[in-house]
């Protein structure tokens, strides 16, 4: 996946097409979502470290690309490349393949919630979360950004 880290791989379920044969533009958003939990897991926020320690991540932003259909069956790969972090934001690319070919994108900010005390709020990343995210972001420092990154939407106008 041209170099962007592997965190999930999931086979299209029939509740996630819809009545046009394909997959819903909800279940894109579920599998990066979920996908996005697996690696929250893998840099060391699972569910004990969560319950131990009141510490997660809150979705800021996310934007989805649509580029072709999945449909019932088919088996997609989605990676993550870290774009930007600092001391309490995520910055991430992810990018859902079939049989190679990038057909999805979702581009996301996340933030890291400290739910101690009365109510959440922002909080730095606790060190080890911290080095976690910084070793992969330097494995991937040389990744080129796809053109999208940072685009946001609007109507391009001629």
């Amino acid at each position: 996946m041209s170099g962007l880290k592997i965190i999930n791989n999931v086979v299209v379920l029939p509740d996630w097409v819809d009545y046009n044969g394909h997959m819903n533009d909800a279940a894109y958003a579920l599998v990066f979502s979920r996908s996005f939990d697996l690696f929250m897991i893998e840099i060391g926020m699972d569910a004990d470290f969560r319950t131990r320690t009141k510490f997660t991540l809150y979705t800021l932003t996310l934007l989805v690309h649509y580029r072709e259909e999945a449909k019932l069956g088919q088996k997609l790969s989605i990676g993550l490349q870290i774009i930007d972090q600092d001391a309490k934001r995520l910055h991430c690319w992810m990018e859902m393949r079939r049989d190679g070919t990038v057909i999805a994108m979702s581009e996301q900010m996340q933030i890291c919630v400290d739910q101690n005390g009365d109510a959440p709020r922002s909080a730095k990343f606790p060190p080890e979360i911290a080095a976690s995210i910084e070793a992969l972001a330097e494995m991937q420092k040389d990744l080129p950004r796809h053109e999208l990154v940072g685009r946001g939407i609007g109507i391009r106008r001629g």
